[in-house]
């Protein structure tokens, strides 16, 4: 997401979210805070079975009951079945009798399973301590247990996210740059990105996952979501397949084929897609300029690109890049869906005058900016008034005399 429009976001919902809920995040940073001290790392090789297994009741407030029920406000990792935690205390849809089990590859008995388990959330713990990844991502805790125990023992270091769909659809919609591999290190970087923001790292970081949640809602086919999100790959997939393209795709024949009314048009959700795919577009543009000049031996000319369009809105292009010989090159980013231009694009007054008395102008056209690849055709002085392209007037402000 465009940092300009990312600051709007957060000056329009983060005091409200901090306002109307104060009591709610005392409450759960009180829950995070209690489950940790009553469970500090020391302590966990000591528990009995019956203190850790769910499956006991409510009564017994166990550890894995409380991990799972007590702080489900703090990011819920309920759906998978009960074997995510090692071991537990149940039925199976097979065998309705009640009793301990356990995951195999844990031990051959509750009792070597149990044991390996607690060393495996140890070493957990220790890894998240000393910032080794590498270490953390070897641990064979499910990923939704292993997730939140990092989030409750680490709030600053680790998101309050946990499912992998969850972590990629934020990671693609704010574009951030890998390459991610495993969900402990998109946890990180949304933290990392959260620290850029004064603003949100003031507050809890469970308001910050509800800021996401209400900003980019959840990802496509969600029940929860009323508002459909664009989909997308994350950014490191979409450069793996990015190429540049030197014409123009053809279109599809027109047609004079009329659509009726389809019902009321979600215009927010409209203009919502549009900058979407326009953020996308210019982190690819972004991307590509930098590694074109790192391949023309210029790293210097590449560590000077800059995304323009983070900024200054009324600069009337999105990226400064270079040509080799070190002369600025303004370029204006374009995104669509489709793999040709056949529906167009937009631009406001400003960037269409920009686009004739700028110095070094280029358009640049990403088609299939959502997919994994994405075609981007740079285009130097394009004459927009003339020749390839009709432009339209289709707004018009209005204001009282």
């Amino acid at each position: 997401m465009n940092r300009l429009v990312m600051a709007e976001e957060i000056r329009s919902r983060v005091p409200s979210l901090v306002d109307s809920r104060k009591e709610h995040w005392k409450r759960l940073e009180k829950l995070r805070r209690e489950f940790v001290s009553d469970y500090p790392i020391s302590k966990i090789p000591k528990l009995s079975l019956a203190e850790y297994v769910i499956g006991k009741g409510a009564t017994s407030r166990s550890f894995c009951y409380r991990l799972e029920r007590e702080t489900d406000e703090l990011e819920r990792i309920l759906g998978a079945t009960a074997f995510k935690f090692g071991i537990y205390y149940g039925k199976t849809k097979k065998d309705r009798s009640e009793k301990y089990r356990f995951v195999s590859r844990w031990g051959s008995t509750r009792e070597k399973a149990f044991a390996e388990v607690k060393q495996a959330i140890v070493n957990l713990l220790s890894a998240a301590k000393k910032g080794d990844i590498e270490d953390i991502d070897k641990i064979p805790l499910s990923r939704m247990f292993k997730g939140k125990l990092l989030y409750l023992y680490n709030p600053e270091e680790f998101a309050p996210i946990y499912s992998m769909q969850h972590l990629q659809h934020f990671l693609s919609n704010l574009d951030l740059r890998g390459p991610f591999s495993c969900g402990t290190e998109m946890q990180q970087a949304l933290m990392k990105y959260r620290a850029t923001w004064p603003l949100l790292k003031r507050q809890p970081s469970v308001l910050y996952m509800q800021f996401l949640y209400d900003v980019f809602h959840y990802p496509p086919g969600k029940a929860q979501s009323e508002t459909p999100s664009v989909s997308a790959p994350l950014l490191d997939e979409a450069l793996k397949g990015a190429q540049f393209i030197s014409k123009m795709p053809s279109s599809p024949a027109k047609t004079n084929q009329v659509h009726g009314n389809q019902g009321t048009t979600d215009f927010a959700g409209r203009d919502s897609q549009r900058r979407r795919i326009g953020d996308r577009g210019e982190a690819i543009v972004l991307a590509l300029e930098k590694e074109r000049l790192n391949r023309a031996g210029k790293r210097g000319l590449a560590a000077r690109v800059d995304q323009v369009s983070n900024k200054d809105a009324s600069a009337g292009f999105d990226i400064l890049s270079f040509d080799e010989d070190g002369n600025k090159r303004r370029i204006e980013v374009k995104a669509t869906c489709d793999a040709t231009l056949a529906r167009g694009f937009y631009i406001s007054n400003n960037e269409l005058e920009k686009s004739a008395t700028l110095e070094n102008y280029y358009l640049y056209i990403v088609f299939s900016a959502m997919s994994k690849r994405p075609r981007v055709l740079p285009m130097r002085k394009p004459s927009l008034r003339t020749g390839a392209f009709v432009v339209q007037p289709i707004v018009y402000r209005v204001t009282l005399p």
